[in-house]
């Protein structure tokens, strides 16, 4: 038989049922993390074989943890001061040896002889083949050597020399120097007016050049009734050579003229 409720109760509400756990997905291991598991489980290990052979907890085993071995024994000062001059010398002669060689190549492209003792038909001229060195008329070649004495220092005695095919050894003898280079030094200091002296001889002339050989004479050939300035420089053989790149022209010859004389007022012409 049922018992009577009263007014003021009422049927207690059951308690709300807890959700089941949330399931925890699993964590994906790394190979890393497998690794450092294994190294920690060999490094329990070795600590264990440590402690059965008596060495001191910390100590790592001989051998074990260090396979290589202990460490080699540091070179002595005097080893480490004669390894480190050692390396300084053989540095500093290959350096010397990549100087040495560059000056060389430098001074046989400039100055190298390349057969230039052959005529200029056979040799093509050497570097002119593919460079453009030189002049490409004749009649600018012996001017250039007027301009460049007349010049002085400035002139560069090389620029004088590089335009005869045997480097101005002819030229100097006949002009009474040891060299080309002293040829250019001692002609300039007798040059009185160095413009009118530079530009004696014609850069060019409005007559053909017949063939590959020109001879062109200091005393015939200058443009202001004769060589103003300073001293007359004789007759150029000048030829063409074979192949140069534009057609350039050195000097392959040279010869004085003594019937070319130095006037008081400082021109050259042939005498009457």
């Amino acid at each position: 038989m049922m018992e009577p409720v009263a007014d003021n109760e009422h049927p207690r509400e059951q308690d709300p049922v807890a959700p089941p756990p949330a399931v925890r997905e699993p964590t994906e291991v790394t190979p890393d993390q497998v690794r450092q598991f294994q190294e920690f489980q060999r490094f329990q290990e070795l600590m264990r074989e440590q402690a059965k052979k008596g060495f001191p907890p910390g100590d790592p085993p001989p051998g074990l943890l260090q396979p290589w071995g202990p460490p080699p024994p540091k070179p002595s000062l005097a080893k480490r001061l004669l390894k480190s001059a050692v390396s300084k010398i053989v540095t500093g002669l290959v350096v010397l040896a990549i100087l040495t060689l560059g000056a060389w190549l430098a001074i046989d492209y400039f100055l190298g002889e390349d057969h230039d003792q052959l005529p200029a038909s056979q040799t093509g001229g050497g570097k002119t083949t593919d460079n453009l060195i030189l002049d490409t008329n004749p009649y600018e070649t012996v001017r250039k050597i007027y301009h460049h004495i007349a010049n002085g220092e400035s002139g560069v005695p090389g620029q004088v020399c590089l335009r005869f095919q045997d480097r101005g050894e002819k030229f100097a003898q006949d002009m009474g120097f040891s060299d080309c280079t002293a040829a250019v030094r001692g002609l300039a200091e007798e040059v009185t007016d160095s413009n009118a002296y530079a530009e004696s001889m014609p850069s060019y002339t409005t007559t053909e050049v017949p063939g590959e050989q020109i001879r062109i004479s200091s005393c015939e050939d200058n443009i202001r009734g004769g060589i103003q300035g300073g001293p007359a420089l004789g007759a150029f053989t000048v030829s063409k050579i074979e192949g140069s790149k534009g057609g350039q022209w050195i000097i392959t010859g040279h010869e004085t003229e003594p019937s070319c004389t130095t006037s008081p007022t400082g021109s050259t012409g042939p005498t009457s």
